[in-house]
C-alpha cells in the first residue's frame, strides 16, 4: 500500500491531531517526519501496515504516544519509556538546567535523583557532569529495571537502588545534590485520559499533593553535605507550600523557578548544618 492512501485513510481516525498519525507513521515506518510528509508514493509493507493500524487503534483508546512507541524524547536521548514509569515532560529539563547550576563541573561531586522513572533527571546530569556519582532510587523495580535500561543505552553509569524515597541508600551516605520529582498531584484531581494511563504510583501525593514532599524535607538534611541542596520539581500551584516545608525541615536560602511556559516548576534549599 502507497503511503499517501494509508494516511488518507487513517487521518480521520485521529482527527485534529494529525501531528501524532506523522509521529506514529515516522516511528513505524522507520521515516523521518518530514520524509513522512514528502515521500508520499513509499511502499508500506503489510507488516508496516498492520503495526500503524494496530498503533493507531491504541491511541483513539487513550493510550498515550510514548506507551505505544515506547519512546520520549528528553534532553538529548530518546528514553525508553514503558506503562510501569512516569512520561518525562520538557518541563521538566527547566529542573535539568537548575541542578546544572549547582555542580560546578569538573567536580566529582555525588548526587542522588530519589523518583528517578525512567531515570530522566540521573542520565541528564550524568551525561552533562560525567565526573559526578550517580544513584537513582526508585521504589518500583519495574522502573528502576527501566533506568537501567536507559543507562545501558546511553553507557551512562548510574547506580540504581530501590527502595521508599531515602530508605534506599545506605546510612551514612551523603550527597551534594538531592533531586526529586515525587508524586505530587492531588489524589481527587481530575486528569486527562492520557494521564490517567500512567502508573498511579508516580502520580498521587495524597489527599494535597503534598506527602512527599514533607518527607522528603524532613529526611533529606541527614543525607547531604554541609552546603548541599534538595532539588524538587513542584506542581504549578505549590512553590508556597514546598517552600514552606523546606524552612521547616532547617534548609536556607530557599528559591524557586518557573519553566519556559511561566509556571512554578522548582523549589531549592541548601543544607547547612554540620
Amino acid at each position: 500500500m502507497r503511503l499517501f492512501a494509508l494516511l488518507a485513510e487513517l487521518q480521520p481516525l485521529l482527527a485534529g491531531a494529525e501531528h501524532e498519525l506523522l509521529w506514529l507513521a515516522a516511528h513505524y515506518l522507520n521515516l523521518s517526519k518530514s520524509e513522512v510528509q514528502t515521500r508520499r508514493d513509499y511502499a508500506v509493507s503489510p507488516a508496516q501496515e498492520q503495526q500503524l493500524r494496530e498503533a493507531v487503534a491504541r491511541r483513539r483508546a487513550g493510550e498515550p504516544l510514548q506507551y505505544i512507541t515506547g519512546l520520549q524524547p528528553f534532553w538529548d536521548f530518546d528514553l525508553i519509556v514503558t506503562p510501569d514509569v512516569l512520561i518525562p515532560r520538557w518541563d521538566s529539563e527547566t529542573v535539568i538546567e537548575q541542578a546544572l547550576t549547582l555542580l560546578p563541573k569538573g567536580e566529582a561531586l555525588a548526587v542522588c535523583d530519589v523518583c528517578t522513572g525512567s531515570g530522566a533527571y540521573a542520565l541528564a546530569l550524568k551525561y552533562e557532569r560525567p565526573e559526578v556519582s550517580m544513584t537513582a532510587c526508585d521504589i518500583s523495580e519495574a522502573a528502576l529495571d527501566v533506568a537501567r535500561q536507559n543507562a545501558a543505552k546511553y553507557n551512562l553509569n548510574i547506580s540504581c537502588r530501590r527502595g521508599d524515597l531515602l530508605d534506599a541508600l545506605p546510612p551514612g551516605a551523603k550527597f551534594d545534590l538531592i533531586v526529586s520529582n515525587p508524586p505530587y498531584i492531588r489524589q481527587d484531581a481530575i486528569l486527562p485520559a492520557d494521564v490517567r494511563r500512567e502508573p498511579p504510583l508516580a502520580l498521587f501525593g495524597g489527599a494535597d499533593g503534598l506527602d512527599f514532599y514533607r518527607r522528603l524535607t524532613a529526611e533529606a538534611g541527614a543525607y547531604l553535605t554541609p552546603g548541599g541542596h534538595l532539588l524538587l520539581e513542584i506542581g504549578a500551584d505549590q512553590k508556597a507550600a514546598v517552600s514552606g516545608l523546606l524552612r521547616a525541615g532547617g534548609f536556607t536560602n530557599v528559591i524557586s523557578g518557573q519553566d519556559l511556559a511561566g509556571c512554578d516548576r522548582w523549589v531549592q534549599g541548601a543544607w547547612e548544618e554540620a
